[in-house]
């Protein structure tokens, strides 16, 4: 397991707040998540993403990426091994051009089954394939849903209905090549930006959500409440989305059919 972070708000707000100091934040969770970090935000058309290998809570490294990360959208997370070493090939967030992915959970049985891992890249662009650095089921969903979004549309001209829809996809592929005869099924939260959109999808773990800071709007995501902030539950298979931090969309991971 995991804990994610993802905040679509005024820049000016201070992340290091929500990530260091507030009650419960990341750095806190980090005591029970010690297996590296990670900090992705945006500066004009790049990405500045800092991990480190220590426990947030030990690495005076995160703090400082937390106060640097002046942005519309942050996204963060504390990683719980349970799929790979702890390296920085392995440490999320995972980044491809301006898209930037984090995932709470596991693909059931991934470290354990060769066959599911050739299965699970098989899903994969073949142009995406090569981009693969580390070992972790996580970063293969990354591909898998950018390869899934890039059926839909190109990757620069994505609207909140074709993530939604890629979200969808993807985890409806994994769920077919992992759950069959598991034990427990596959844990996929995902969060994903590319600087202009927000959107988080929960499927096997807690998923909460904001939509104020104080005087603020804006759309925090997170795996843990934190600070003071009025929080609700995402429900299981529900989706959550921005692309301008006031205007929310939010409801089942598959759109309900409209009635005729």
């Amino acid at each position: 397991m995991c804990r994610l972070f993802g905040q679509h708000a005024p820049p000016d707000l201070d992340r290091c707040q929500a990530l260091c100091r507030e009650r419960n934040a990341l750095r806190f969770q980090s005591h029970r998540h010690p297996h590296g970090w990670g900090i992705a935000w945006y500066q004009g058309r790049r990405v500045v993403v800092r991990r480190g290998l220590l426990p947030a809570h030990a690495d005076q490294a995160f703090v400082e990426a937390a106060q640097a990360a002046h942005a519309r959208i942050v996204v963060a997370h504390v990683r719980d091994a349970s799929v790979g070493p702890v390296t920085e090939a392995n440490t999320h967030p995972f980044v491809h051009g301006r898209w930037v992915f984090a995932h709470n959970g596991t693909v059931a049985g991934f470290g354990r089954s060769d066959r599911l891992r050739a299965a699970v890249e098989a899903e994969i662009d073949r142009s995406l394939r090569a981009a693969l650095r580390g070992d972790t089921d996580s970063e293969r969903c990354f591909l898998l849903f950018l390869s899934r979004l890039r059926a839909r549309c190109r990757l620069d001209r994505a609207g909140l209905a074709d993530v939604r829809a890629a979200l969808a996809a993807t985890t409806a592929t994994l769920a077919r090549l992992a759950d069959g005869g598991a034990e427990r099924p596959s844990s996929l939260n995902f969060l994903v930006s590319d600087g202009r959109l927000l959107a988080a999808c929960r499927r096997g773990r807690d998923l909460h959500l904001a939509t104020a800071l104080g005087p603020e709007h804006a759309l925090v995501v997170a795996s843990e409440p934190f600070g003071r902030v009025a929080w609700q539950p995402v429900p299981e298979g529900g989706f959550v989305g921005t692309d301008d931090g006031a205007r929310v969309v939010r409801g089942g991971l598959l759109p309900s059919p409209r009635r005729r």
